[in-house]
């Protein structure tokens, strides 16, 4: 994956497009622990937060301390 990187609030924000397909990225938020064997506690889709939701299908990712870390979006 490609990505950029800001540092914003004391932590990094990584945005990563993939390199297989451009439809593909993820954000990674400064709470993110930074290990790519890093295994998120709970993923939830926003589509199962807001039922009428009609957008591309984001999948919220949760640490074991239910603070959110990362935000993948598949177009």
């Amino acid at each position: 994956m490609s990505d950029s990187s800001s540092r914003k609030r004391g932590g990094t924000f990584e945005l990563r497009v993939s390199d297989d397909d451009a439809d593909v990225a993820y954000l990674r938020l400064p709470s993110h622990p930074g290990t790519s064997s890093c295994k998120m506690a709970r993923s939830v889709r926003l589509r199962d937060l807001m039922g009428d939701y009609d957008g591309p299908d984001v999948v919220l990712d949760f640490d074991l301390r239910g603070v959110l870390v990362g935000i993948e979006v598949l177009g």
